[in-house]
């Protein structure tokens, strides 16, 4: 980027940096740097600078460099929630959309800092991937590359089933936080499981039980375990407030935008790109325009005090399902659709065809209908015991939204084979599936 468009760059940071705390934003430092397309997509596929590899991440790299290239959505920057927070710009960006992405990146800031789902976020994130590529590296040459694949391959089918556990109370045999020093610094050692098994069941964490009190994994497999769960965790209150964090942001970039001195083409740049973010999808809900529509009339109502302190609490089934009231739907020109027959009259004769019709459904059942779908993180399992025989025993808590079977049986192979036994996950009205070990 030329000198001069830097230094306009580094001189907007400060102005927008200013504007910002005058609104009542309190965001964590953050660092910005202008990189090309690619490393867009790879930080996008990764998610955090200095990642540990592994082969899907390489294809989600290809799939988003497809749609970009293709024109089916563009990645104008990616903010990292670490300490300090990394913004990373597009450097084909205008300079009014730098500015914008800036002014954005302030808002996704504000919510790192501050909201509540943020606090006890470990900020040291692209640290701990890093020394855990170290590790995966010496596991590669230990016991072979495909072994350590497999292990992940394994891994990561099992990272949406992990949660925060309490911590089982202090006693002979359970050492005192047996994984603290795993994902400190280069020099931490692979974690050893605890020689009686404690249960705390039924537990929603399949993942870390089975890092835990697997009798046949080692310990560099109970480290890849729980190196996955760990950025699982790490990521899970961002995939539960991506309205949130979108719409906030979008709401906080118009309003410094607004507050700021742009010139008239920057303005009509910026305001042109902004449409662009809001605009409405066709078949599905825009976060960006629910999120940023939301917000503006709580900001309407309850000033702009009022709106952040609801948005650093809520998540976005919460938002939806608590401040979607009448009004916000009609603010938010939120409506149902259903296809109904119909008949199309054309050159004196009747033909049939579907039309789309707005459907005046009731608040609470569109309210319902988007919260539970803003809710869903796939299929809750829950690991309720170990039976005599020594098998896992797990259960599905039913839902609005069917089993994929085939792919259950898949992942209860995996969980049978990290558990060294027979798995059996337990449905609702169905036949148990029973998994055995791999050979």
């Amino acid at each position: 980027m030329e000198r001069q468009k830097l230094e306009a760059l580094n001189q907007f940071v400060d102005q927008a940096w200013e504007a910002a705390h005058r609104l009542g934003l309190e965001p964590v430092d953050v660092e910005f740097e202008i990189v090309p397309a690619t490393a867009i997509f790879e930080l996008a596929s990764y998610g955090v600078p200095g990642h540990w590899h592994h082969w899907t991440y390489g294809r989600e790299y290809w799939l988003i460099k497809q749609r970009m290239e293709e024109g089916a959505g563009r990645l104008y920057e990616l903010v990292v929630n670490t300490d300090p927070a990394r913004a990373y710009l597009l450097e084909s960006n205008s300079i009014a959309a730098q500015k914008l992405v800036i002014a954005h990146v302030l808002g996704h800031a504000d919510l790192f800092r501050n909201h509540e789902w943020f606090l006890n976020t470990p900020k040291d994130m692209d640290r701990s991937m890093a020394a855990a590529q170290e590790r995966f590296d010496e596991y590669a040459a230990a016991v072979g590359t495909d072994r350590l694949e497999t292990c992940l391959d394994r891994a990561l089918s099992l990272r949406d089933q992990v949660a925060e556990d309490p911590p089982l109370p202090e006693g002979p045999d359970r050492p005192a936080d047996p994984y603290a020093d795993l994902f400190r610094p280069r020099e931490a050692g692979p974690v050893r499981r605890r020689t009686a098994p404690r249960y705390r069941l039924p537990t929603g964490d399949v993942l870390g039980f089975l890092a835990r009190h697997s009798p046949v994994l080692e310990d560099w497999e109970r480290d890849v375990l729980e190196t996955v769960r760990r950025e699982a965790l790490y990521f899970a209150p961002q995939r539960v407030t991506k309205l949130v964090h979108e719409g906030y942001a979008t709401w906080v970039h118009r309003r410094l935008l607004d507050d700021l001195a742009l010139s008239q083409a920057e303005a009509l740049e910026a305001t042109r790109i902004h449409a662009q973010v809001v605009a409405p999808h066709p078949l599905t809900v825009n976060p960006y325009r629910l999120g940023f529509q939301l917000l503006d009339y709580l900001a309407e109502r309850h000033g702009f005090g009022g709106m952040r302190a609801i948005a650093l609490q809520e998540t976005d089934a919460s938002l939806v399902r608590n401040w979607l009231d009448a009004d916000a739907v009609r603010y938010c020109q939120l409506f149902r659709y259903e296809w109904k027959a119909a008949e199309h009259v054309a050159a004196g004769h009747r033909a049939p065809t579907w039309d789309a019709v707005v459907q005046d459904a009731e608040v609470e059942r569109l309210r319902t209908l988007l919260a539970n779908r803003l809710a869903y993180r796939g299929p809750e399992i829950l690991v309720t015991a170990v039976d005599g025989a020594g098998r896992l025993i797990l259960r599905h808590v039913p839902d609005e939204w069917p089993l994929d079977e085939a792919w259950a049986r898949a992942t209860l192979q995996n969980v049978a084979t990290l558990w060294g036994a027979p798995a059996v996950l337990e449905r609702e009205g169905a036949k148990p599936l029973t998994a055995q070990p791999a050979s």
